[in-house]
């Protein structure tokens, strides 16, 4: 086990990295609102053993991360703080597992240069600011394998029995996909393996009985509760998710190799140079397993989404991490020549955030000049002011540039690697300030008009598109459903003569002709940032 004082620093670290400026930015619809709404929900009704979205059963999630949420919600309030702290707090046990796991593989340097790697890269770092499950979810699942693999080298109960339990918390974080994930590289694992490692009888039945009580635990208190629709529902979910895009979120075949290799820069640079399955004994063949199947499995599958991939941050980052300590030890010529790329690589990535945010104090230009749609354009006129902040992160990052070329000189080049990872991670929490004017330009408009209703109990329906925003934000405490459970469509909502309550709709400004000639029950109240705002006319209500 790592000594207090370890824990204590990469708490600390944990804490200065993505704690600061977490509730600046609103939520990001969907992921993010989805969640956060099916938390404040929870304490809404005071149920918490069942996720519900719009007050009807969401049977997408299981439970686990939404309970984080909600605890953290019930200290802090309803906030985007509040959504994104749990993850926080998975960025300072995934730094101290990954520090655990390579001291036991290696030595404490070893664990140490991984977490800097993990912490330093793009995506691995940016999702830790993020209000979604898979940081929690990739924590449980990579234990479960380490733990898998320790159990299989040992053939002590313990592992076994913590494999089972990380394995089946997966479960409950996100769903089957979690078993899945763990089972088909540690099943490969085994075949290659199968005349060096020996099972242990009662170590698979302390595995399963782990499993089934964490895993199996969340759907018993369902069945319990004679909500088994719920379950099965959840299952179809899973496997429509596998069959068809889901809400137009498809993509190329290659779309996941794409955003490891550019998302997970510079881990991805060191990693590619170190991918080999030789030793079929070692925990790298079981990271390579596990970072192929997961690739290729999501790369199968039609729906698209950056972070279903997440599961490779981490044998990206540990094939990054072998790599560099192969460097730091045997080859000062390969460590130059990687102080080298990591120093010119800095720099491009400083001028593309100047570029970045130039285009963010001056949105008229890309208007001008490129060929959007109507939606883009009514998003990037809004006029706001300029921020010279936005520019903070381009000079930090050219400022450590300047620093680490003299430490190049210098021969310094174990600080140099070491440093860039530091560059990019703080380069991320700097661009706060870059994030909130995305997030005005992508949602700020339909945010603002939620918002307006937050205090007052109405019924707020997107119309055209599908959005959290207007119950999250809106805080609605009402389900649109009628009392025979039939959901209200659009059309019901627009022209039904007796409803209980106020009811709003929101659209796409370039499509607010349209919407006003189908449902001639409403009218527009106002337009804000590329989105329009309507009401049923009085004479209707």
């Amino acid at each position: 086990m790592l000594n207090a004082k370890t824990y204590i620093y990469v708490f600390i670290i944990s804490m200065g990295l993505f704690l600061p400026f977490l509730g600046m930015v609103n939520l990001f619809d969907w992921d993010e609102v989805n969640f956060a709404e099916c938390a404040r929900e929870m304490l809404s009704r005071g149920d918490y053993s069942q996720v519900m979205i719009d007050y009807i059963p969401f049977w997408e999630k299981p439970p686990l991360f939404i309970w984080m949420q909600t605890i953290s919600m019930k200290f802090f309030g309803i906030s985007s703080f509040a959504a994104r702290l749990p993850n926080v707090f998975a960025a300072f046990f995934t730094f101290s597992f990954i520090i655990y796991m390579g001291e036991k593989l290696k030595n404490r340097s070893f664990g140490i240069l991984w977490a800097s790697i993990f912490c330093g890269s793009f995506l691995p770092n940016i999702y830790f600011h993020s209000g979604i499950i898979d940081p929690w979810f990739n924590l449980f699942i990579t234990s479960g394998i380490y733990f898998g693999y320790q159990a299989f080298k040992t053939n002590t109960i313990l592992p076994y029995a913590l494999s089972g339990i990380l394995i089946g918390l997966s479960i409950i974080t996100k769903g089957p996909v979690g078993l899945l994930l763990f089972g088909a590289p540690t099943l490969l694992f085994l075949i290659f393996n199968r005349k060096e490692f020996q099972f242990s009888s009662l170590g698979l039945t302390a595995f399963f009985t782990g499993l089934i009580i964490t895993g199996g635990s969340w759907f018993l208190l369902l069945i319990s509760q004679g909500k088994v629709t719920v379950i099965y529902d959840f299952i179809l979910y899973q496997i429509r998710l596998f069959n068809s895009e889901d809400a137009g979120h498809g993509g190329p075949f290659y779309y996941h190799i794409v955003v490891l290799c550019v998302g997970c820069f510079p881990a991805s640079f060191f990693a590619i140079r170190n991918l080999t399955f030789k030793n079929k004994h070692s925990f790298q063949f079981l990271m390579m397993l596990t970072l192929m199947i997961t690739l290729v499995l999501f790369s199968i599958v039609q729906t698209k989404i950056i972070h279903y991939s997440s599961l490779c941050y981490f044998p990206l980052t540990y094939l990054a991490a072998k790599h560099l300590s192969k460097q730091l030890i045997n080859s000062k010529q390969g460590l130059k020549m990687s102080a080298r790329i990591v120093i010119i690589s800095l720099i491009a990535y400083a001028i593309l955030l100047l570029c970045f945010a130039w285009v963010l104090n001056h949105p008229s230009n890309i208007v001008k000049y490129l060929n959007l749609d109507q939606f883009t354009k009514d998003t990037l006129n809004q006029v706001i002011d300029s921020d010279l902040l936005f520019y903070l992160p381009a000079f930090i990052v050219l400022g450590s540039s300047i620093v680490l070329m003299y430490c190049y000189k210098k021969k310094k080049h174990k600080q140099v690697v070491y440093a860039s990872f530091l560059t990019v991670a703080l380069s991320i929490l700097s661009a706060s300030f870059m994030v909130e004017r995305v997030e005005q330009y992508t949602q700020g408009g339909h945010v603002s008009l939620c918002k307006e209703f937050e205090n007052q109990n109405v019924i707020i329906h997107p119309i055209g598109f599908k959005s959290f925003v207007p119950l999250y934000f809106g805080k609605q405490q009402n389900s649109i459903i009628k009392n025979d459970g039939t959901l209200l469509e659009e059309y019901f909502l627009a022209n039904q003569d007796h409803l209980s309550l106020p009811i709003y709709f929101t659209s796409k400004s370039y499509k607010k002709q349209e919407v006003l000639s189908l449902y001639p029950k409403i009218e527009l109240v106002k337009e804000q940032g590329g989105f329009a705002l309507y009401r049923r006319k009085k004479e209707f209500n």
